[in-house]
């Protein structure tokens, strides 16, 4: 059956090959903990919403310090819940980008899709969560002037979910990043332009790549009514030298 089943993959140019053990290409937290191993003392999560994610990342990682970030009232409410159940949680109400100050902050209509830029129209059903309600004004800081600030010198795990502004983040957190100080980032990357002014996945890719970071594997991806494919989150790791 195996045998059967290669040749029909070979006729179009696949080869079939087992996973190592303990390698998932199916779950991403599963494979986040595989490859940062036990010892993550320091994970930042960049939009952090209700929390969610953040307490599953509290429990897997049972040494290390959350930095959650949102700038969203509401929900930086529910993660200050969050974080009062469990101490190892550092909640921060605010935004994170390439420079630090105040921003206007785009409030969706679903509050998970709201983004420090503005909702464009991409004719797919999503575009009723995106639609703007109203704007904020938040506090913006880098990851870079954070981590001076709070005297951290390495992020075993950088995960981010901010609608579009991975890229900005990124740029805030250049010396971190071409240190090679942040040792596994996880990130949603859009492939369609939803947000005005927004990054997609190549230009993130691209930028890691000048750094010396490399797309791991891409996880949980999104297509509009189309088939078109909307978002998806993506490992990025440091480029190993001897590859």
């Amino acid at each position: 059956m195996a045998f059967a089943a290669q040749r029909i993959f070979g006729m179009f140019g696949y080869h079939l090959r087992k996973l190592e053990s303990g390698v998932r290409i199916d779950d991403s937290f599963d494979e986040q903990l595989r490859l940062a191993g036990g010892d993550v003392l320091t994970i930042f999560e960049v939009g952090a919403a209700d929390g969610r994610d953040t307490s599953i990342y509290a429990q897997r990682y049972p040494r290390a310090i959350v930095h959650a970030f949102e700038p969203l009232p509401e929900n930086f409410a529910k993660l200050q819940a969050v974080a009062e159940a469990e101490p190892r949680i550092r909640p921060e109400n605010m935004a994170v980008s390439s420079k630090s100050g105040t921003a206007a902050f785009h409030v969706a209509a679903l509050p998970d899709a709201s983004s420090l830029f503005s909702a464009r129209s991409t004719g797919s059903t999503f575009d009723k969560y995106t639609q703007k309600k109203k704007s904020i004004e938040v506090n913006v800081t880098t990851l870079d002037e954070y981590c001076l600030g709070v005297k951290i010198d390495r992020i075993d795990i950088l995960k981010m979910d901010a609608q579009g502004a991975e890229l900005d983040i990124l740029k805030g957190s250049k010396n971190l990043i071409e240190n090679k100080r942040v040792g596994l980032i996880y990130t949603e990357v859009n492939f369609m332009k939803i947000y005005d002014g927004s990054c997609r996945f190549h230009d993130v890719a691209a930028y890691l790549d000048q750094l010396d970071y490399e797309l791991h594997a891409i996880y949980d991806q999104h297509h509009n009514q189309f088939g078109r494919l909307a978002w998806a989150d993506a490992i990025f790791l440091p480029k190993d030298d001897r590859a």
